[in-house]
């Protein structure tokens, strides 16, 4: 059963949702009643009786503590507090990259019918009869040009529509796609991977305008924005899925270009929050910032789990060791050494540094190449740095402020087992996969990720494409999330994602869509009626007695 204790004196920094717990204790006492004849597999609601590995959550330093505090007065000024309705949250897909030929663009915001006002009409009344007010939607960038203000139209008619049906909208300022605009060739007429996309030396800059331009213009019907969707999920899949598709995860040369494309991704993203600080300076605009990440584990892989999953939200956000690195001792000691240390055979002497250079300068033999590529490595800490620095000297700020950990969790987020067998994704095999830690599953992974940032917490996106089975998946998974509040983790949201059908997923977007499938994670169906779960899962959370803390004496931060 899970512990209600600290549902009846929550602090500020945690335990936002107290009417959660009290929702998740009722829960657990339903589901021990289910009648033993009932098959728990075929039973396609209620969650399996089983609780994860209960631990504290780290506590914040007192710095994080105030930070932490600030950013949860933003949200609740922006979304309300300890309800569902404040809680829960959707998303329309907005993926919208090159497929790995370059041959096909995604366009999933005009695949879902939303640039058709007939439509929007639709999906918002669907949305209003269901309860659900909060919205995280995005843009398709690669049809907007920042010299031709007309190529906003669609999407200002889109963004009016939803704001002024009194939604609260969260925008995602880079979802998935760089534009084509970005893509430079070689006189065979190939393209040239060191100078395009991500690594086109004009990206970061354009992107920041871009920012600012789309905050200047929907800032007043935003309640927050994310700079950069799953980075880890953008820098990866672009060696392998998407934007030609180089190198491949099997290449040599992935990790240099994953390292590459990491920081200029980190570069655009703290130059972009420093130009939408200064747009909100001016218009007053209040917002707060939605990190999302995918929150992912691969059994054993160590290096994964210890760095590479963290690196490209590490880099962003600007985590302590980033800005201790001593660059003069990294441009100057001997490659020699500097190997040693990047690769000692007792793993848990390695740093991230250590993990960077393994990935990005000693991935060859040819030590006039490492030499050049050590340089260049100190050369991109070191602008990255400064960026930071003169974020917080302008402005007064941090990256890490205002912002929200949105982890994103779907099933196949854990593709293997700790067996090394392949993990079967049906939401009614969760518990048992769980139960017998062949899963790490949602709890552990909130924890992992709150433990490396210390941020207040929700879940970006969550939803499954057994949609039978789609209360019991949420369910199961707001058990594990009233379970982290309960432990000292600050949980602030929850989104069931996406709102609509998409094609295309089965395949990550790298073909084009006539060679897809449509993938029935939505809440609503192409068709746009919404699937019957959904009503009565909300309904069902909001017939739970909420129990407001805020003036209890007993809520002072410690």
């Amino acid at each position: 059963m899970l512990a209600c204790a600290l549902c009846a004196a929550p602090t500020p920094v945690f335990a936002q949702h107290a009417w959660l717990g009290d929702w998740a204790s009722r829960k657990q006492d339903e589901i021990r009643v289910i009648p033993a004849e009932v098959d728990p597999d075929a039973e396609f609601v209620s969650p399996a009786a089983f609780e994860p590995l209960r631990k504290p959550a780290r506590r914040p330093t007192p710095d994080e503590a105030r930070r932490n505090a600030a950013t949860v007065a933003l949200y609740e000024a922006a979304i309300g507090e300890n309800s569902p309705a404040s809680l829960l949250w959707t998303g329309i897909e907005t993926g919208n990259p090159l497929t790995q030929q370059e041959r096909y663009r995604w366009n999933s915001l005009r695949d879902a019918g939303m640039f058709d006002a007939g439509k929007r009409r639709t999906t918002i009344e669907a949305l209003q009869n269901l309860g659900l007010v909060n919205v995280r939607i995005g843009l398709s960038n690669h049809e907007i040009d920042l010299d031709s203000p007309e190529s906003w139209a669609a999407h200002d008619a889109f963004v009016a529509d939803l704001a002024q049906a009194g939604l609260n909208l969260s925008l995602d300022l880079h979802h998935f796609g760089v534009e084509d605009r970005f893509r430079t060739v070689r006189l065979d007429g190939a393209t040239d991977p060191d100078g395009s996309y991500y690594l086109h030396p004009d990206w970061p800059d354009y992107f920041a305008r871009f920012s600012a331009e789309a905050v200047r213009r929907y800032g007043g019907a935003l309640k927050a924005v994310t700079i950069v969707n799953e980075p880890e999920t953008t820098v990866g899949f672009n060696s392998q899925m998407w934007h030609g598709a180089f190198p491949g995860w099997g290449d040599p040369r992935h990790g240099r270009y994953y390292v590459e494309r990491a920081f200029a991704i980190a570069v655009a993203a703290v130059k972009a929050r420093t130009a939408i600080e200064a747009v909100t300076r001016e218009t007053g605009a209040k917002l707060f910032f939605m990190h999302t990440e995918a929150a992912v584990y691969k059994p054993g892989k160590s290096d994964f789990n210890r760095f590479t999953r963290f690196f490209p939200s590490d880099l962003i956000l600007g985590k302590d060791w980033l800005a201790a690195i001593d660059l003069e001792r990294l441009r100057t000691a001997p490659l020699s050494e500097l190997r040693r240390e990047a690769r000692r055979k007792d793993p848990a002497r390695r740093g991230q540094i250590q993990w960077l250079l393994d990935a990005y300068v000693f991935d060859d033999h040819d030590e006039d190449g490492q030499d050049l590529r050590r340089d260049r490595l100190a050369g991109l800490i070191e602008q990255l740095v400064q960026l930071h620095n003169e974020l917080r000297e302008t402005y007064g700020v941090a990256m890490a402020d205002a912002t929200v950990f949105a982890a994103d969790y779907y099933a196949h987020n854990e593709a293997k087992g700790a067996s090394g067998a392949w993990l079967s994704p049906e939401p009614q095999l969760y518990a048992a996969q769980s139960q017998v830690a062949e899963r790490r599953g949602l709890y552990a992974l909130i924890h992992d990720y709150h433990q490396r940032y210390g941020l207040p917490m929700m879940i970006g996106e969550t939803g499954t494409p057994f949609y039978a089975y789609g209360a019991r998946w949420h369910n199961q998974l707001l058990l594990e999330c009233a379970a982290a509040m309960e432990d000292g983790v600050p949980m602030l949201g929850y989104t069931m994602y996406p709102l609509i059908d998409t094609h295309g997923w089965e395949t990550a977007l790298s073909v084009p869509k006539a060679k897809t499938m449509i993938n029935t994670g939505g809440l609503m169906d192409l068709s746009l009626a919404p699937r019957p779960y959904v009503r009565s899962f909300v309904n069902g959370l909001n017939n739970q007695t909420a129990h407001a803390a805020k003036d209890d004496p007993a809520t002072e931060v410690q």
